[in-house]
């Protein structure tokens, strides 16, 4: 290598010049640069590296070995933290989470022997929880109220056995007597039982529950809505027969009294006394015998007395509050209950409750009077109309027959009306009237008898 001719070292030019030593072996690299940027540049350079890349595992084994004991520690410490969280919160909220989240559903129930101060009761609740798991529960005490007035005032409580509960499962009491805790909030519950067409049932009480071996202590607040009796809406009279003469109790009214229950209660109830109106003015009275009500359909023999000299002496008026009825060919009658009793002992809430619900009925007039009449066929000797219109005649023909066939329903009117205005006691019925007015209206009654 020779000497440039302004005196300045001659330096390689090549690659190689920087692998060289002494004066000549180029310029060195920047100051500053640190060892991945002097490797950068070897590797630039053309220059071979002897470091070895490892694998993911590799490092990941590498950093495990050396910080093992760190991560062990840190677990503990979490465990330490977590698992007690978990037992002591996490589970319990779960549990009461699937209690909150189940349904509760109101299969049957009833409310028997009712006393003053007591019932008893079954009741009969189909509880999904949700989960295929099964939790077994501890007995749990229920306290039974309503939603208003707040758990802390229940009508009475129930104690369910402890179980197992999978999926779908009915739980409940049967016929357990049960104390009135607070007559005032049973008084409104029995109030929206009979008056509402849905009513809620609500209940609260806590356990402990069991997932496995895992316990939680749980909460069990539900309301549970079913139908009920929505006011007897569809209540009727039927089959209604006017008796003469009274019975010896003075029974002169007899009939069926049709008491819907489109609920899933079976209620005893009792004897029910009930006044007999028509508007403001009391006709007489009524009694329903040893009502038990089932659901679906009831109907329960009436016996009434109706003061009738009392309903003739005030005809005009009750024709003029019965105009509309009257004009549908019926008497409109409402019944108030005045008491009831349950095997001769007042039952207070259900005479509370029945004694604000007017049970307003349709009674058909042709229906009343063609039965009444039918009644007084073959009530007794001293009216036989059997015998007046149907015995057989020495020809082997009954005289009503006999009539129809010459004369027609004219004569059969006739006949039917002279019958009654014979009879004593229809005579008796009618004694404060003028003779001439009792004809026409037992030839009225005749009349409409035919009709119907």
């Amino acid at each position: 290598m020779g000497k440039n001719t302004d005196d300045r070292p001659a330096y390689l030019s090549s690659n190689d010049a920087k692998y060289s030593l002494g004066v000549h072996r180029g310029p060195l690299p920047p100051a500053g640069l640190d060892d991945t940027a002097k490797l950068e540049q070897v590797e630039s350079a053309g220059g071979l590296s002897l470091a070895t890349t490892r694998t993911r595992r590799e490092r990941l084994t590498r950093h495990w070995k050396r910080f093992w004991c760190c991560y062990l520690i840190g677990n503990v410490i979490f465990l330490a933290i977590f698992l007690p969280v978990f037992f002591l919160v996490a589970i319990p909220a779960i549990s009461q989470l699937v209690v909150n989240k189940s349904d509760l559903v109101l299969v049957s129930a009833a409310v028997l022997n009712p006393q003053p101060d007591s019932i008893q009761l079954t009741l009969k609740s189909a509880l999904d929880l949700k989960i295929a798991l099964p939790v077994r529960i501890e007995p749990i005490d229920l306290n039974l109220f309503m939603r208003d007035t707040g758990a802390d005032r229940p009508w009475t409580n129930i104690t369910l056995d402890g179980m197992t509960i999978k999926g779908n499962t009915t739980l409940g009491v049967d016929n357990q007597h049960r104390p009135l805790v607070d007559q005032d909030v049973w008084v409104d519950y029995v109030h929206d039982v009979v008056f509402k067409k849905y009513s809620t049932l609500s209940l609260r009480g806590s356990t402990n529950s069991y997932l496995g071996v895992l316990k939680s202590h749980v909460t069990m607040d539900k309301d549970v809505t079913s139908p009920t009796l929505d006011s007897f809406k569809d209540f009727t009279l039927s089959d209604s027969t006017l008796l003469l003469p009274a019975r010896e109790d003075g029974t002169n009214l007899i009939g069926n009294a049709s008491l819907p229950n489109p609920s899933v209660l079976t209620l005893d109830i009792g004897t029910l006394v009930l006044d007999i109106k028509s508007g403001d003015l009391v006709l007489g009275n009524a009694t329903l015998e040893d009502v038990t009500l089932y659901p679906g359909s009831n109907v329960f023999p009436v016996k009434a007395t109706i003061d009738l000299k009392t309903a003739f002496s005030h005809l005009g008026e009750i024709i003029k509050q019965q105009a509309s009825a009257l004009g549908n060919g019926s008497l409109s009658l409402t019944t108030v209950t005045r008491s009831v009793t349950w095997k001769g002992t007042l039952v207070p809430y259900y005479t509370k409750v029945m004694s604000e619900l007017p049970l307003v009925a349709n009674v058909p007039l042709l229906d009343t009077i063609k039965n009444s009449i039918h009644n007084l066929i073959g009530s007794d000797g001293k009216l036989n109309l059997t015998s007046i219109l149907h015995a057989n005649s020495s020809s082997g023909s009954g005289l009503l027959s006999s009539m129809e066939d010459e004369f027609g329903d004219k004569a059969k009117r006739s006949a039917l009306s002279d019958a009654l205005k014979e009879n004593i006691h229809v005579r008796n019925l009618f004694e404060d009237e003028h003779p001439v007015k009792r004809d026409i209206i037992l030839d009225s009654i005749a009349g409409m008898y035919m009709k119907a």
